[in-house]
């Protein structure tokens, strides 16, 4: 069976390297489609029976993990020298500096690799993340699978 939470938050970024105006400092509304796989809980009397998992456990684990990470922060590329200038320089703006460019597709890797972890050790091998879905505004969306990963 597989599950899927929604979270969504408002980040900005931009594409350094890019022949548009996404080399333009800019934000979106992004959403991230989580979808995990296992079996359903049958066992009488468990909290948890008929479900996979509780949807407000993976609800916390995006909070904490994408949400209050990722929120009102924009994201920079480590070698986005105009903007890692700025952000040093005003410490008090939410920022996060990651080792790629930041397009959906790298963010949507970012978020499975940081989600795979937290659910591996909370669910052994009981629950797995399937994917994720990165939505870039209402049309845009990456799709990252474990395939995609190279951990």
């Amino acid at each position: 069976m597989k599950l899927i939470k929604v979270i969504g938050w408002d980040m900005g970024h931009r594409l350094t390297n890019h022949e548009s105006k996404c080399q333009n400092l800019h934000g979106h509304r992004y959403r991230a489609e989580i979808c995990l796989e296992g079996n359903i809980i049958k066992k009488d009397g468990d909290s948890k029976q008929g479900m996979v998992v509780d949807f407000g456990d993976i609800k916390e684990v995006a909070r904490r993990e994408i949400y209050d990470i990722l929120d009102h922060g924009c994201m920079i590329w480590s070698k986005d020298k105009l903007l890692v200038d700025f952000f040093e320089k005003n410490k008090t703006q939410k920022h996060i500096i990651v080792p790629f460019v930041t397009t959906a597709e790298n963010i949507a890797i970012w978020i499975f690799k940081k989600l795979d972890k937290e659910i591996k050790d909370k669910y052994k091998s009981e629950v797995s993340l399937h994917s994720i879905k990165v939505w870039e505004g209402p049309t845009s969306v990456a799709i990252c699978t474990r395939k995609d990963i190279n951990f």
